[in-house]
Order: C-alpha cells, then sequence, then structure tokens
C-alpha cells in the first residue's frame, strides 16, 4: 500500500539517484540480516525491505518506457524485465534451497547484499538524463498525484481489465509458490532437492514465454497475449485436477504442468506494461505504475492465504479447480474491458 505515496513524490526527484538510495537501503538492511537476534529485529528489517521494494519497483517500471520510446523496443526490454524478475522470485528461490543444504544462512544474506549493490552499480551507469525531474505541464499536488493512479484506474476501461487479471494471475501465482511445497514434499513424498527442481522448471516456463513475446507482439495484441497466458493456466490447472482424481500422480506430470503454468504466467504478466503505457501520458507514469503495483499486491495479499486454507480444507483437486474457476470468471470481465 506504501507504493502510491511512492509515486506521488517520485517526480519530484531525479530518477537514478531515488532509484540508488532504494537499492542502497534494500542492501543495508539485507546486510542487517545477518546481525538479527530477537525477532522484533527481523521484523522490522522485512517491513524496511518491502517498504524500499514497493517504492522502488513502481517507478523503476515507469521508467523503462521513457527510456524505451519504440513500441518494439519496449516490448523486449518488458521480456528482459520479466527475466530478471522470475529470476529474483522464483529461480533464486530454488536455489536458496539448494544453497541451505550446504552453506551457511548468512552466506545468503551476503549474497543478497552484494545483490543490491550490483543493482545500485548498474542503475548508477544508466544514462537517462531527461527523467531527472518532473514535468513542468504536470500539478506537482501530493494529494492529487496520490490518488491519481486509482482514479486512472477506475477511469479507463482497459486499466479496469487489468485489475481483473491481476486477480487472474495472484490465483494462479498463489497455487504454485504456496502449494508447491505441499505436493512435492507431502503428496508425492519428494526431498528438498526434488521441490527445487519443479520450481526451476516453473522457473523455465516463464523464462521461455519471455523469450518469444516480441515474437508474439508482432501478431497479436499485448490484450490477447494476457488472455492467452490466462487462459492457458486455467485448462492446465483443470488438467491436473481430473489427472489428480482420476489417476496416480507422478512428478513427471507436475513438471509438465508446471512448465506449461510458467509459460502461462509470464504470457499474462508480461504485456501488462504495454497497456498502462498505451492509455496514460508520460507524466502519468509513475503514479500508474504504482497504482498496479498496489493493486496486483492486493490481490496477492488475497490470493496468497485463500489458496492455502483451500489446500488444506480440500485437497489439491479442488483447489485447482476452485481456483481455475476464479480465472476463467475474471477472464471473462477482463476480455470485455479489453472488448475482445
Amino acid at each position: 500500500m506504501f507504493s502510491p505515496f511512492a509515486g506521488a513524490i517520485a517526480d519530484k526527484f531525479n530518477t537514478k539517484k531515488y532509484l540508488i538510495i532504494q537499492d542502497v537501503i534494500r542492501a543495508i538492511a539485507a546486510f542487517g540480516l545477518i546481525f538479527v537476534r530477537e525477532i522484533w529485529h527481523l521484523y522490522i528489517i522485512i517491513v524496511l525491505i518491502y517498504l524500499s521494494t514497493a517504492a522502488f519497483t513502481p517507478i523503476y517500471q515507469s521508467a523503462i518506457p521513457k527510456i524505451f520510446k519504440d513500441e518494439t523496443d519496449y516490448t523486449k526490454a518488458l521480456s528482459l524485465f520479466r527475466i530478471a524478475q522470475d529470476m529474483e522470485n522464483i529461480l533464486s528461490y530454488a536455489l536458496a534451497t539448494l544453497l541451505l543444504l550446504f552453506l551457511n544462512y548468512n552466506l545468503l544474506f551476503v549474497g543478497t547484499f552484494i545483490g543490491y549493490f550490483v543493482s545500485a552499480l548498474l542503475i548508477s551507469a544508466i544514462i537517462f538524463p531527461f527523467l531527472s525531474n518532473t514535468s513542468g505541464e504536470k500539478e506537482n499536488n501530493f494529494s492529487i498525484n496520490l490518488t491519481l493512479g486509482i482514479k486512472r484506474y477506475l477511469s479507463i476501461s482497459e486499466l479496469r481489465g487489468l485489475m481483473f487479471l491481476n486477480l487472474a494471475v495472484s490465483a494462479g501465482g498463489s497455487m504454485v509458490l504456496v502449494n508447491t511445497i505441499i505436493l512435492v514434499r507431502s503428496s508425492l513424498e519428494l526431498s528438498e532437492i526434488a521441490f527445487s527442481i519443479t520450481m526451476l522448471i516453473f522457473g523455465a516456463g516463464c523464462i521461455f514465454a519471455a523469450i518469444i513475446i516480441p515474437y508474439l507482439s508482432k501478431v497479436m495484441t499485448a490484450s490477447r497475449i494476457m488472455l492467452a497466458g490466462s487462459n492457458l493456466l486455467s485448462v492446465v490447472f483443470v488438467a491436473l485436477a481430473f489427472w489428480l482424481i482420476l489417476f496416480d500422480f507422478i512428478w513427471f506430470v507436475l513438471l509438465l504442468a508446471w512448465f506449461i503454468s510458467g509459460f502461462g504466467y509470464t504470457l499474462l504478466l508480461t504485456p501488462i506494461g504495454r497497456v498502462i503505457r498505451r492509455v496514460s501520458s508520460v507524466d502519468e507514469f509513475s503514479q500508474v505504475y504504482s497504482a498496479q503495483f498496489s493493486l496486483s499486491h492486493l490481490c496477492w495479499l488475497f490470493m496468497y492465504p485463500l489458496s492455502g486454507y483451500l489446500m488444506t480444507i480440500s485437497g489439491a483437486p479442488y483447489t485447482l479447480l476452485t481456483l481455475a474457476m476464479l480465472m476463467v470468471c475474471s477472464n471473462i470481465i477482463a476480455a470485455r474491458h479489453f472488448r475482445c
């Protein structure tokens, strides 16, 4: 919920310095994990990292379309951004699980510190002088900027469609991120390494989709790509649910389902920036991308516990079917807003 505040104030600062400061804050916080001795220390550091991430990510996303003005170049940049996000959110998760089998966890905190520090160095090397200050044409009022992004989402049909696709992607993603450990360790009774491999396969599907999206964008609109990805996720969940009901559950089936799910997940996520860019003006990017960040995380906040709760009370097949039904309903409403 902090990102609208970041969107409201970010244009008052030099974008490069703003992003570097957020990376430095996260680097210091990550390094501080080494010295945690009390639970409240951990809470403070986690809050600090997530606040800095909420301040960093939407402003970083809003800077990309300002740097890459050509639609083709911007689509390629979005694909690279998606690959980086998948490596951070999915592959690093699996890799950390593997490394913890052999290394002290403090070394992972040092690695995180180095990662944020390298990010700050890379940003410092980027030349984007036209992002230094807000446009003179825009009213620089904090209260107006704070709610501008949400107001744009409520007033523009395509952005309202994105709101429902945020629900669809969180429904699909929460099943993978919350319940894969249960499917692998409890249902299949496999090892922690098998869990890491399963997440890596999902990440591989994500990266494969990110690579081909620039080519798909030449023949399909952004909205159709996203709806295709969401529909693919729904079909995979239904197919896996019926397999679990009718046949023996084997690891290969889960790996195949998760690879295809990763493919659909990234098809759904990656083109969001193209829709925002098309319907928003340049001086609104910070606020609209911040609104997207907040609304998407609100959906995740709802779907994470729901997915885990459904898995606990009804099992995997009915959880998959429920989430698939939720995605289908979201797709239908989103398609109406996209006029597909």
